[in-house]
């Protein structure tokens, strides 16, 4: 499936960050299931904990792919991601660009960066 996108520059030099993509969509697979609505860490028996079965999430575009992440829904081991809660994507602003203060690392020296909440869009 082809989604719209607008490219967001980041700094290539940080940490090998490549240009994130704004995408118009009002649907996303659910990374957390890949798309199949069982709960990965249960079987087949109970469905997933972040769409609820639909194998699918409803957004507000635009998106972007989760920088905590890197989209795929798990933030260490089996839970869901707190940033993005397993979607693998974080809404953002029409207008929003590359964080000035981050150059779209996401980190702040230790911590992550406060004006971005760690996504690395403002």
């Amino acid at each position: 499936m082809k989604y719209p996108m607008n490219v967001l520059k980041t700094d290539s030099t940080a940490r090998g960050l490549r240009p994130r993509q704004k995408m118009f969509v009002s649907r996303v697979p659910c990374a957390f299931c890949r798309g199949d609505g069982v709960d990965p860490n249960y079987g087949n028996m109970s469905k997933c904990q972040v769409c609820g079965g639909a194998g699918e999430i409803k957004v507000k575009p635009p998106v972007v792919t989760c920088l905590s992440c890197s989209g795929s829904g798990y933030s260490s081991g089996f839970l869901s991601c707190l940033a993005c809660r397993g979607s693998g994507v974080v809404s953002v602003a029409p207008e929003a660009g590359t964080c000035p203060k981050c150059r779209g690392t996401g980190e702040d020296g230790v911590f992550y960066c406060i004006p971005c909440k760690g996504q690395g869009i403002a």
